[in-house]
């Protein structure tokens, strides 16, 4: 493993991060404090909506987003100077138009929560699961969820594989098959309606075939190169 491929993707990786907590935390804390309920998009494909069960032990591949979302990025990183950058560009926007759109329409799946049935049992009857369910509800909170900031790291995770024509067939597999988990288990585990996802995908995949050769990505390749240079961790990007 070269070292100087994991370095260079960390400004990268932080910049990513901040976006994500200035798009979606700080909207969190304004519809918070500043009365903005949101809307219940439940309306929207409603008999779909009332299919879906309630299945508390997705909430692991859920939690698991958390660690697989900078596994994957420093991944795309390690393997490709271009592709990580492409992925940078992809995300700011995406997280941007996300962030507005939740500044303007909030939304609130409060209601759908509910219907896990978690809310009217006393704490002590609660299993681990059941109640690590109920951490996760009180940490995200009800809003944000149109689109689904989770469906849209993992299209986005997607989105990496099939820049990278030359990755292992296995880390496709893998990267592909827990993205999809993780988004069905943001309906299994009621924290989003299914227009959620589907917005958050056609977001993403939008985004993707607009700017994936924009010279957009080669303007931040050179500005982080730059950085990375006089930091002494940049690369050449040829494996």
């Amino acid at each position: 493993m070269k070292k100087q491929r994991i370095y260079y993707t960390i400004l990268p990786f932080v910049t990513m991060v901040v976006a994500l907590l200035i798009t979606y935390w700080l909207n969190q804390v304004y519809a918070d404090n500043f009365g903005n309920p949101g809307v219940d998009y439940s309306f929207i494909f409603q008999e779909f909506n009332d299919s879906i069960p309630f299945l508390d032990w997705t909430i692991y591949p859920y939690v698991s987003a958390y660690l697989f979302w900078p596994l994957t990025f420093f991944y795309i990183g390690y393997r490709s100077k271009r592709n990580i950058y492409t992925i940078l560009l992809i995300s700011l926007i995406t997280f941007g138009i996300c962030g507005l759109w939740y500044f303007f329409f909030q939304s609130d799946v409060q209601a759908w929560r509910d219907t896990s049935g978690l809310f009217v049992r006393p704490i002590s009857e609660l299993n681990f699961t059941e109640r690590l369910v109920l951490t996760i509800y009180n940490s995200a909170g009800p809003r944000n969820a149109l689109p689904s900031m989770h469906c849209v790291m993992c299209w986005i995770a997607i989105c990496g594989v099939r820049l990278d024509k030359k990755m292992p067939l296995s880390a496709k597999l893998f990267i592909i098959l827990l993205s999809v988990a993780i988004m069905i288990s943001t309906q299994t585990t009621k924290q989003h309606y299914i227009i959620d996802t589907i917005v958050a995908i056609a977001l993403c995949e939008s985004v993707y075939w607009i700017f994936k050769k924009s010279k957009a990505v080669v303007a931040l390749e050179n500005f982080y190169s730059r950085i990375n240079s006089k930091l002494g961790i940049d690369w050449d990007g040829i494996i």
